[in-house]
């Protein structure tokens, strides 16, 4: 998918830093030339690669919940996982390189866009989603919502120095805004973990006991924590490239114009919750994966991100004056847009596990669980059951399974023969 630091980088292109203007106009692309084409491939590319990571840890949160809470493993000591996450986060940051300077902001939400489709084809190859005419219709509105949010969520602001963000920074506007904003996504993260503690509880008592009187099944509820877990990291994506922007204007200013900026406190309070929120931001997102299929949770998370995006910059830089009303109606119809998509695709997988095969017609033939083929070190079949889990259908005993499972992972990153 389109990712938030290649939105960030992108706006910050390396043509105008030849000169002492701080205030430069963005480069033109008046014609398709060779940068303009380098910038595409790689963008797409990357986008593509990202997509299967993702599905890659996706898989690694999968076949890890097929052992008992007791015998999972962290996600670092996965290999599945460390390699998704690796390839995921260099992928990220040298599509976003590339990215600079090569392409107009104009051109992010085409791509955003792309990466939702690589996002159902990854799921699908990877994960072997079920693929019906259901998931394209799914699929389709995610991307027509994805298009309208990426393409009239954006509008552009000039280098500020530090003056300029001490300024912005105490206006009573933001100073309310970013309270708000922080007490809401403060309480959504307490809420997630209180109801991802409840979740666990209730798997370690093999659900036993009835989730709010039975009004929600566990596997929706899963979900539900996972898509809370995916929006927070979009809005904390958000705040991340707020600060990231303001942090990166300063470098610039201190590096190429000689006009040091680092002798102040706020750039350093600047440039630490820079990295801090991109860490949170990640881990966030990791947690996501570890609930929620990725159909479901990556697009509400790209819809959370460019939506704070855009108030971020209405408020912080006192943006109102250059946003036409029908722009923020366009973005609020791309995320209805978007939700309805999400909805079709989430109403799909919830539904899956319950219908029996071939009730649905499907574009693409596949089996009526994700992994179905897929043995343990003993060559057992393991079983979907209940509300997503992979359980060993054998009764071999649980620490053999467990001493297996990075030999398990290692053999599934292997081409067949």
């Amino acid at each position: 998918m389109g990712t938030p630091f290649t939105s960030l980088l992108t706006s910050f292109p390396l043509q105008n830093l030849t000169t002492l203007d701080l205030n430069p106009t963005p480069p033109t692309h008046d014609g398709y030339g060779k940068e303009f084409w380098i910038g595409i491939t790689v963008s797409v590319f990357t986008n593509l690669i990202q997509a299967f990571a993702m599905a890659f840890q996706r898989k690694s949160h999968i076949l890890n919940d097929a052992f008992p809470p007791e015998l999972r493993k962290p996600s670092w000591q996965r290999p599945m996982w460390a390699t998704g996450f690796a390839t995921y986060l260099t992928a990220n940051i040298i599509g976003s390189v590339f990215s600079i300077g090569y392409l107009p902001i104009v051109i992010l939400a085409p791509i955003g866009a792309m990466g939702m489709v690589f996002n159902a084809i990854a799921a699908r190859i990877v994960l072997n989603d079920p693929f019906t005419k259901r998931s394209v219709l799914g699929t389709l509105l995610i991307v027509i919502g994805a298009l309208l949010v990426g393409l009239f969520g954006v509008i552009p602001e000039p280098d500020h120095d530090i003056d300029d963000l001490i300024r912005l920074y105490k206006r009573p506007a933001f100073i309310a805004y970013f309270s708000v904003l922080e007490t809401f996504i403060v309480t959504s993260i307490l809420l997630s973990h209180v109801a991802q503690s409840l979740y666990q509880r209730l798997e370690r008592d093999n659900f036993q006991r009835k989730l709010f009187n039975g009004w929600i099944e566990p596997g929706d509820f899963k979900m539900c924590i996972g898509i809370s877990f995916g929006v927070i990291a979009g809005n904390i994506s958000s705040q991340s490239m707020l600060f990231a922007k303001s942090g990166i204007e300063l470098i610039i200013l201190t590096v190429v114009f000689k006009l040091n900026q680092l002798q102040y406190a706020l750039t350093w309070i600047i440039l630490a919750m820079m990295i801090i929120t991109a860490i949170l931001q990640l881990y966030y997102l990791n947690k996501g994966l570890q609930l929620c299929d990725t159909v479901v949770m990556i697009p509400l998370s790209f819809c959370a991100f460019n939506v704070s995006c855009l108030f971020n910059g209405l408020v912080y830089y006192d943006q109102w004056n250059r946003l036409f009303w029908w722009q923020l109606v366009l973005v609020m119809v791309g995320v209805t847009i978007t939700v309805a998509g999400v909805l079709i695709l989430s109403w799909r997988a919830g539904t899956w596990r319950r219908l029996t095969h071939g009730q649905e017609e499907t574009v693409i033939p596949t089996e009526p669980t994700h992994y179905a083929a897929v043995t343990d070190g003993n060559d057992q079949p393991l079983e979907r059951q209940t509300y997503g889990t992979i359980t060993p259908s054998s009764s071999t005993d649980n620490a053999s399974h467990a001493s297996k499972q990075s030999a398990h992972e290692k053999s599934l990153l292997l081409p067949k023969p």
